[in-house]
């Protein structure tokens, strides 16, 4: 016995697809410009209520180091960017992920030999997010050392 071929999709799926699609055929462009705008105005009216809801997001905040150039140099590269997990507003993570309202956070570095009690990069950061709160950072960030001799990088 042979198995029986695989259905074709049954008439009533196919007809009930022309029936949605019958009013869109055969218009006049004005038609189609219509449902065009209608569709626009409908997904910026749904971005902008999405957008005044409460988010998670990882980010990249730039970080400007402060220290003693002429004496220390870091032991590894300072990196320009930082990855951070922020929470907030829709609109106010959307403008710091793109670049507005966005100053660089400014982070002193201690001295070497002296140990920093925490990461010196969260309050830097808390204060240059504003009213985005911080939630967390990379395990990596916790230290940055800073060797003698001068900016040899």
């Amino acid at each position: 016995m042979r198995p029986a071929p695989p259905s074709a999709p049954s008439g009533r799926a196919s007809q009930l697809l022309l029936r949605l699609a019958s009013p869109l055929v055969g218009r006049e462009p004005s038609f189609y410009r219509a449902v065009l705008a209608c569709f626009v105005i409908a997904s910026t009216l749904w971005m902008l209520r999405e957008l005044s809801n409460s988010y998670t997001a990882p980010i990249n905040y730039p970080v400007v180091w402060r220290y003693n150039a002429q004496r220390y140099h870091p032991a590894r590269p300072l990196p320009a960017t930082v990855p951070i997990e922020v929470r907030g507003n829709g609109w106010r993570i959307l403008s710091r992920a793109v670049g507005l309202h966005r100053e660089p956070a400014e982070v002193r570095l201690r001295l070497p030999g002296t140990p920093p009690p925490r990461s010196p990069l969260r309050p830097p950061l808390r204060r240059a997010l504003g009213t985005v709160r911080l939630v967390s950072l990379p395990a990596d960030s916790a230290t940055y050392y800073l060797v003698p001799g001068g900016d040899s990088l």
